[in-house]
């Protein structure tokens, strides 16, 4: 990924912000995310000190400017909410405040212990109330999550709903190191995935990572000689591009059939949660079932055979009745997605179905109706995924495949 300063009419790579960080780091574009963003200067000047552990201070600040923005001033601090954090701290303002939004109660006997190093298990439950509000309670954690974070962990329901909104995959595979201290570079990580859907918007991206050269063919890298800025070099294929969950800019969480959140390497899912736009996504399989792949369903309407002989039909029903009547992953308000929401899974930057199979598998290149009629009367909206491409020329006739969709989040 590679960030761009515009001179005239010309277009060049910028040296990375942090002498610390540079390209090939591997939390490089998150920690160039919240420098953009304001949300930090880095520790000196010129450096970030990704290393560093967080302390309890800094996460202050950092959380609140990650909420309010980079313009947010905390109001006068008092000196009289935390016994060791007199007026005088550099950072009292910042936590009176957090405080002040019921984000934290200190760390007990009236202190807040500013100085402390903060651990992976606490962050969750900082970042979540901040980014939630004060009142928020996680789902019921089911310990199936991470190994070393069973049920009775006294943070399991805040990691595992960290992991659920796809702010985390842990410290490897199939562990979150909860008592491990936060480093700045993973502060970074959490905090740009936590709000980079409300600094991008909520759509999702393309897919698409590489760049045109001039004055032709493509570059791998998005670097070439290029005269103005492409789709490489914007939105979260740009800032937040980490393959660990969903190609790209895309962000995915798999779903049992209760609902509950699934790591990425789960081998059998029944839902994905998209973690960008908030919608969940029915999973095809290819059993013969109700949810199989190769099912086919008309458009909702009517035949025209004339003589009074139309026949009313609603084909999908047998699909989304079904699904809401078995609460698929828990949920009984399933349907058939929009163009755009249907458009907002197409990976245009895949080269052979514009979708990411690692999360959607079973999936055709033929088209799948939309809910969106076309103004042609006897047509409808669909999406092919050999090409992610939208025909709103469609016959409400043709027999074409269904893939359902709630509304998240």
């Amino acid at each position: 990924m590679f960030f761009l300063v515009l001179v005239g009419s010309s277009t060049t790579q910028a040296a990375p912000r942090f002498s610390d960080v540079p390209l090939t780091y591997w939390a490089f574009s998150y920690v160039e995310t919240i420098a953009a963003k304001g949300i930090t200067n880095g520790c000196t000047p010129t450096e970030y000190c990704p290393d560093d552990d967080v302390d309890r201070a800094q996460m202050a600040v950092f959380l609140l400017r990650a909420k309010h923005g980079q313009d947010y001033v905390p109001p006068t601090a008092t000196g009289t909410v935390f016994d060791d954090v007199p007026a005088t701290h550099w950072a009292a303002a910042w936590i009176e405040q957090l405080a002040a939004e019921g984000i934290t109660n200190g760390c007990g006997g009236g202190n807040y212990c500013p100085g402390a190093f903060l651990s992976r298990d606490q962050m969750a439950v900082f970042l979540l109330r901040t980014r939630h509000g004060q009142a928020y309670v996680p789902p019921g954690a089911t310990g199936t999550v991470f190994d070393d974070v069973p049920a009775t962990h006294w943070a399991a329901a805040w990691i595992e709903q960290l992991a659920a909104e796809g702010i985390t995959n842990g410290c490897d595979a199939s562990n979150y190191c909860p008592q491990a201290l936060l480093t700045r570079a993973q502060m970074a990580v959490v905090i740009a995935r936590a709000y980079g859907s409300d600094w991008m918007g909520v759509l999702n991206d393309t897919g698409i990572t590489w760049g045109g050269d001039y004055p032709d063919g493509n570059n791998s890298t998005c670097a070439g000689n290029i005269a103005a800025p492409q789709d490489c070099h914007q939105g979260r294929d740009a800032i937040l591009n980490d393959d660990s969950d969903g190609h790209a800019g895309f962000s995915f969480t798999k779903l049992d059939a209760d609902g509950n959140p699934l790591p990425a390497d789960a081998t059998s899912w029944s839902c994905v949660l998209d973690n960008v736009t908030g919608l969940i996504w029915e999973v095809k399989t290819d059993d013969g079932g109700l949810h199989d792949r190769d099912n086919t369903y008309r458009w909702g309407g009517k035949t025209h055979l004339g003589s009074g002989y139309d026949i009313y039909y609603n084909d999908w029903d047998t699909l989304v009745d079904g699904t809401n009547a078995e609460q698929l992953c828990g949920y009984s308000d399933w349907r058939l997605p929009t163009t755009d929401e249907l458009e907002s899974i197409v990976d245009y930057g895949r080269a052979d179905l514009a979708i990411d199979t690692d999360y959607f598998p079973n999936t055709s290149g033929s088209p799948y109706w939309s809910a969106s009629p076309s103004t042609d009367t006897q047509a409808a909206w669909a999406v092919r995924f050999n090409n992610g491409l939208a025909y709103g020329s469609t016959g409400r006739l043709n027999y074409l495949r269904v893939r359902l969709v709630r509304s998240g989040q």
